[in-house]
Parts: C-alpha cells; sequence; structure tokens
C-alpha cells in the first residue's frame, strides 16, 4: 500500500518528534544534571581553595607572630617565680628579711601547690539618705557637670573612656581620640582602672603555683612596716595573705633591767617593773609578729638559675635528682 504525500509528511514528523524526544531523554538530562552536580564541586573546590589560601596566607606571619608571643610569655615570666622547693623560698624570705634589718625565730614552710590569680574590683555602694541628698542640693551649682557612666574629669574638661578589650581602651573628647602618648596622670589612672574593671566582670582567672613560708618576726617597728611595703613593691609576685600590724606591745623585760616606759595609760616605770603593761608602739619599738609570705610562680620557658632577693643571689635550680 502505498501511502500519500500528506501521509509520509505526518510520519516523518512523528518520527522526528520520537527521535527528539528520546534524545533529550538519553542525552540532554542526563546532561544537565551532571552540569548540575559538578556545579556544586567547583564551588566546594572554590570555598576550599579560599580556606587554604587563607592559611598559606598565615604561614607567612606565623613565625613572627609566634616570636612576638613568646618575647611577651617571657617577659611576663620576669613577674613571677619559677617553681620553687621549700628551701628555695626559705632561702628568698630569710634574704629579703635580712635586707630590712629583720630577724625570724620560728619558720614553717609548705609545699609547692597552686593558686587560682582572679582581679576584682571595688565599686562602691552608694549609701542614700534624705539629709545626704538635700546637702548635695544645696552645695550643688548650675555650672556642675554631670558625669555618665564611662566619663571622668580632668581638669576642668570632661573625657569619656571605653573598653572593649585590655587591649582596646579609647580615652576620647569632643574632638575625638587621644593619643596613648599626651595620656595627663589622671588618663593614666582611669585607663589602668577601665582594664581591672573589664577583667574583673569578665570573670577571668589562671592557676599559678605558689608556696608560702611562714616565720614569728622580730625587729623595730619601723623596719617592720618597710619590710612590708617592700614585698609588695616587688618585680616579682610575692605577697601575704595577711598582715598584722601591732598598736600596742606588752613590756618584757629581764629583772636586772633599768629600762624607763612611758605605758599605754601613760604612767613612767622602770625594768621588770614594767612587765606586763601595754606599751604604744614607736617606730623604734621592737615588734614580734608571725607573718606568711607567698612567692607566686611560674615556671619559665627559658631555665632560670638564680633570683635576686635584694643583692643576694639565691639558686633556684636546686631540684632534686631523679632516680
Amino acid at each position: 500500500m502505498k501511502l500519500n504525500k500528506v501521509e509520509k509528511i505526518i510520519i516523518a514528523v512523528i518520527l522526528l518528534g520520537l527521535i527528539l524526544v528520546g534524545g533529550t531523554f538519553l542525552f540532554v538530562v542526563p546532561s544537565f544534571k551532571e552540569i548540575e552536580k559538578q556545579s556544586l564541586i567547583l564551588v566546594a573546590n572554590l570555598e576550599e581553595k579560599a580556606e587554604l589560601d587563607t592559611k598559606l596566607e598565615r604561614l607567612n606571619t606565623i613565625d613572627a607572630d609566634i616570636e612576638t608571643q613568646r618575647k611577651d610569655a617571657i617577659k611576663y615570666e620576669g613577674s613571677f617565680y619559677p617553681d620553687l622547693t621549700s628551701y628555695e623560698a626559705s632561702e628568698l624570705a630569710m634574704a629579703y628579711m635580712k635586707s630590712a634589718g629583720l630577724e625570724a625565730t620560728t619558720i614553717e614552710l609548705t609545699n609547692l601547690s597552686t593558686r587560682e590569680l582572679s582581679l576584682d574590683y571595688f565599686f562602691p555602694a552608694e549609701v542614700e539618705y534624705d539629709l545626704k541628698e538635700y546637702s548635695k542640693i544645696a552645695n550643688s551649682t548650675t555650672d556642675e557637670e554631670t558625669l555618665l557612666d564611662g566619663e571622668f574629669m580632668d581638669g576642668n574638661k570632661k573625657y569619656s573612656i571605653t573598653a572593649s578589650s585590655v587591649t582596646d581602651v579609647v580615652i576620647s573628647d569632643e574632638n575625638g581620640i587621644i593619643d596613648p602618648g599626651k595620656y595627663t596622670d589622671t588618663m593614666k589612672k582611669m585607663y589602668k582602672a577601665a582594664v581591672c574593671r573589664l577583667v574583673s566582670e569578665s570573670g577571668t582567672s589562671q592557676t599559678v603555683a605558689a608556696i608560702q613560708a611562714t616565720y614569728e618576726v622580730t625587729g623595730k617597728f619601723s623596719d617592720y612596716m618597710k619590710f612590708i611595703d617592700h614585698i609588695y613593691s616587688l618585680d616579682r609576685a610575692t605577697m601575704f595573705e595577711q598582715v598584722p600590724i601591732p598598736m600596742t606591745v606588752t613590756i618584757e623585760e629581764d629583772e636586772d633591767s633599768e629600762a624607763v616606759f612611758v605605758t599605754e595609760g601613760g604612767t613612767i616605770s622602770t625594768g621588770s617593773e614594767s612587765n606586763g603593761e601595754m606599751l604604744v608602739v614607736e617606730d623604734d619599738t621592737e615588734v614580734k609578729k608571725e607573718l606568711t609570705i607567698i612567692f607566686l610562680c611560674v615556671e619559665p620557658m627559658e631555665s632560670v638559675s638564680t633570683v635576686d632577693a635584694d643583692g643576694t643571689s639565691i639558686v633556684v635550680n636546686q631540684r632534686p635528682a631523679v632516680y
């Protein structure tokens, strides 16, 4: 049977359509899916490349950063003692007391242990009552500056201080940020207070080692007080748990003593007759008190063999042998 021209055209069109549809499903659709898959892989590879580039860029500066951190660590390590043995702590304490003209009659030492260091910032509690408010109103003037939190007066000028981190503290006025090189004494105090407040509020703490040496200290009251001040002013972290300050002492004299005393009550007595009476402490009065000195320690990255204690070189690498 012969097909006419129209029928041949229709069949040709149908065959062409089948070929196009079949080709689309067999070749085009899978190709589009593969393109989508490869596009996702490309995005992932580009992200990985960017991450690797960042790491490689960091490698160019990491050595310098490590060296800077190492130098900072060594600098701060100098504010502490290396881990001390009981004998080393005793030698240090005795050297400091000898330099102050004090004597020690008893000693009690602890083993090296750990201690948590944190910073407390004092927030004065404002006591309010009506008469105080009336007094403020009476003493106030119309020109008085009202200071908000973070503001302070230096001379007749108002400044503001903001602390975003320990290393990012800014003092400014109406003209902009003040150059740290131009800080006044007041600005420096406010800067330190802002850093201390920030660290205190953040609850930051650190564990260090500590060792204690307890002595019964004897010497002149003036030397005793100078010794206490000196210990707190040392470059290395040294402190007292508590400091007893004697205001009076009990007189204790030998029977043949002829020393003359003016007692706390104002009476004059001589020698052993004065025993048991209370004497008001003066600079040259001999006092005897128990003091506990605490040495805070951080084992340094670079070994330390000696520590200077007011001119006396104390060996601090006296570690027991390990068998």
